[in-house]
């Protein structure tokens, strides 16, 4: 029997709705890319976020331990993802730290 990744919930609070839909957006694009196989050019999905993309031109099984994509969410100042992952929510935590968000938080879903 193979243990599945836990689902986790990382959630980061931003200054205002307008920049949390904005980084969702964006978030939610990037996931896209990742998962139809990360083709290149890659989008620019955070350099009008002043975040260079090319610093997360990530693939899945190389940079990636998830097979189905997260989904980002903006829920008035707060961007948060459902995300099955043993390994890769620290690193999106840190993209959503280098995008603005003032305060991270992470939950393990239980069983």
């Amino acid at each position: 029997m193979v243990d599945e990744a836990p689902v986790i919930e990382i959630s980061g609070r931003f200054r205002d709705a307008n920049r949390a839909r904005a980084v969702a957006e964006a978030m939610n694009r990037w996931f896209r890319w990742i998962v139809d196989g990360s083709f290149e050019p890659m989008p620019s999905v955070f350099d009008d976020l002043g975040v260079p993309s090319r610093d997360f031109s990530w693939a899945l099984e190389e940079d990636v331990d998830w097979n189905l994509g997260p989904h980002a969410r903006a829920v008035a100042e707060e961007v948060r993802i459902a995300i099955q992952t043993s390994e890769t929510h620290l690193r999106v935590a840190g993209l959503l730290r280098r995008l603005g968000a003032k305060q991270i938080k992470l939950v393990r879903e239980t069983p």
